[in-house]
């Protein structure tokens, strides 16, 4: 299942992202077969492994990486099929928001806010605060008992200060950038909106 950046991306197309990353839910037991199997394409070069947690590499001038699922709920993931035929899943709008807010919680980069951002302007606003305010029930395996990541990614998506701020400096130049998004400001708004709107959805539960 295709995920990370390139997968919203592909929904909005507000940014550049060029780079592949992929989740299996059994690459813990089946780390050396999925190595093998990627070592023996053409063109495909290991820069980087875990063991059956995460492989890093390249495969032509693109960056790919296959992980391990971080939770044990599987994802929602939609089909499409490519102008030659190949079909390939990724995660569907309203989980590829919840990974995003998931990695808001878990790396706080600027990347992760922009992602976010345009998803819940695409989507609705509404809709993105209730999706993500159940994001516990999602990821109740990862924080003893389920709670707190909703709650979390509320805190941070109110007022976003990312671990790499000098990027929220120069989106003018940041991964080719749709202009609705080049400013810093614009994008903490609609954060802050989604955040707003989570914590009234929680009042009324």
């Amino acid at each position: 299942v295709l995920v990370g950046g390139s997968a919203a991306v592909f929904y909005v197309g507000h940014r550049h992202s060029s780079d592949h990353d992929h989740t299996l839910a059994d690459l813990a037991d089946q780390f050396d077969v999925v190595l093998e199997a990627l070592e023996s394409q053409d063109g495909w070069v290991t820069n980087r492994t875990v063991a059956h947690k995460l492989i890093l590499g390249e495969l032509g001038d693109i960056e790919a990486g296959v992980r391990q699922l971080r939770r044990t709920s599987p994802l929602e993931v939609a089909e499409f099929e490519l102008d030659n035929g190949q079909r390939f899943r990724v995660p569907t709008p309203d989980e590829i928001l919840r990974i995003k807010a998931y990695l808001i919680v878990a790396r706080n980069k600027t990347r992760d806010y922009l992602d976010v951002a345009a998803l819940s302007a695409w989507m609705g606003e509404e809709r993105a605060a209730r999706v993500l305010s159940r994001l516990d029930v999602f990821y109740e395996d990862q924080h003893g008992g389920g709670d707190g990541f909703a709650s979390q990614a509320a805190v941070q998506l109110a007022d976003p200060r990312p671990s790499d701020p000098s990027n929220t400096k120069d989106l003018q130049h940041y991964k080719r950038l749709d202009h609705q998004w080049r400013d810093w400001n614009q994008v903490r708004a609609v954060c802050a909106d989604v955040a707003n709107l989570m914590i009234a959805l929680g009042g009324e539960s």
